[in-house]
């Protein structure tokens, strides 16, 4: 999962990746180096993974990338491309805003993700928004 907070990451996730192994920076006290070995651990044992972090930048995505062709796993980049209006709606609605200023530096800070960056596949999920159940 690839984009700033209130982008739409986790709502995806929760939405499609059910049968995966959920790993987020914060569940790590914000360490890497936890994180990574968590990571590790999980591809050695051939469990689907989903890292739902901002991954902001290449040099942090490059990481995760890396540890998963050492284990052959298949690399699928999700892009949430959410356009300033619809990050600024959501943060309106929340009970628990985050903070606008934390935002727009990580706007500042986004690295659009490329496939070549060693993703099998990128998808780019434009102003996503979770379909209501019927």
């Amino acid at each position: 999962m690839i984009g700033v907070a209130l982008s739409g990451k986790t709502t995806y996730r929760e939405a499609n990746f059910t049968n995966h192994e959920v790993i987020a920076l914060s569940y790590y006290d914000n360490n890497r180096n936890k994180e990574m070995r968590v990571i590790e651990e999980y591809l050695k044992e051939g469990k689907n993974i989903v890292v739902d972090d901002t991954n902001l930048t290449r040099k942090i995505r490059k990481l995760h990338i890396d540890l998963a062709k050492k284990y052959s796993a298949k690399i699928i980049g999700i892009f949430m491309n959410t356009s300033s209006n619809l990050l600024q709606q959501r943060q309106l609605r929340r009970h628990n805003p985050f903070p606008t200023v934390a935002i727009n530096k990580q706007i500042k800070e986004l690295e659009t993700p490329l496939k070549d960056e060693g993703f099998d596949s990128l998808i780019v999920k434009k102003d996503y928004v979770q379909p209501k159940a019927t």
